[in-house]
């Protein structure tokens, strides 16, 4: 994690509603910057003094793990809870109350959301709870746990998948157009969505439609050089089902594995595993245990 940008305590005069405590961890993307902290309740007031003091010209993203507040956000009485994805305009005032939470915030420059047709301005206030709101929390979480992971230079690619997820969320609750989207866009996701519904047997292209407001000819290109969404989806269950196997400290019967990813029973899981992998699951499993033991 960097620790080159500031905290948030510039930007509002702030008032504890019980004895004060908060941890932060900061990821820089580059020019976005990430928040994960804890932080107890209080009050949080933004007005023209502080504005003039600090005001990162940036558009706050926060989504909010546990807790609520609530508060006035320009002309805009907002309450948000777990779940929800809310937008402040670092140009404008508020005033908020908050219980004792757990948030990602992330912060965007101004000219980056203007570069997808968006106007920080008229996003001031606004308040999401969505499935697509649901994606971006979940992939921020899963980056964090990545970050140790991952190679130097891989900022800027980052930066681009997380701002796609922000105009998707956006975009589904009519505050981003489709050609602020893309297709870059639409296939990411489409793959966040196929992950969260891996182990569900009603996982299908026209479940996907349905989720994505999109047609089946959008679906099929965007999937086209995976041959398809259904083998898309096939091929992750199966990959999926390898990692579990590989798993030497699990101890996930195969047909609890086949069960958990969506597939009929355990000998369906065994026959199109056999075909993909080259070997059966219990082989798999075998093999793995083998090359631990002599590791």
């Amino acid at each position: 994690m960097h620790q080159d940008w500031p905290s948030f305590a510039p930007a509002y005069r702030c008032a504890p509603l019980e004895p004060f405590d908060v941890t932060v961890d900061r990821l820089r993307l580059d020019s976005m910057v990430l928040h994960y902290s804890r932080i107890t309740a209080q009050r949080w007031e933004r007005d023209a003094s502080t504005i003039r003091s600090w005001s990162p010209d940036s558009l706050v993203v926060a989504l909010t793990l546990q807790g609520e507040a609530r508060g006035t956000w320009g002309d805009l009485d907002v309450k948000t809870g777990v779940g929800s994805l809310h937008l402040a305009d670092f140009a404008k005032a508020s005033a908020h109350v908050s219980s004792a939470s757990q948030t990602i915030a992330l912060t965007v420059p101004r000219s980056v959301v203007a570069s997808r047709g968006l106007d920080v301005a008229t996003l001031h206030g606004v308040a999401i709870a969505s499935h697509t709101a649901t994606l971006l929390t979940t992939h921020l979480l899963s980056l964090r746990q990545a970050v140790p992971e991952l190679p130097k230079g891989s900022e800027a690619m980052l930066a681009r998948g997380v701002l796609d997820l922000l105009v998707l969320a956006l975009a589904g609750a009519g505050r981003a157009s489709g050609s602020a989207v893309g297709s870059r866009g639409l296939a990411l996701l489409a793959r966040s969505a196929i992950e969260e519904a891996l182990g569900s047997p009603s996982l299908s292209a026209a479940r996907l439609c349905r989720m994505l407001a999109i047609s089946r000819s959008t679906l099929h290109r965007l999937f086209e050089l995976e041959g398809g969404v259904q083998s898309y989806i096939r091929r992750r269950r199966l990959e999926v089902a390898r990692e579990a196997l590989e798993d030497t400290a699990s101890r996930e019967t195969i047909r609890a594995i086949a069960e958990r990813l969506g597939f009929s029973d355990a000998a369906h899981l065994s026959r199109l595993f056999r075909s993909h992998h080259g070997m059966t699951p219990r082989d798999c499993r075998a093999e793995a245990r083998r090359s631990a033991t002599h590791a």
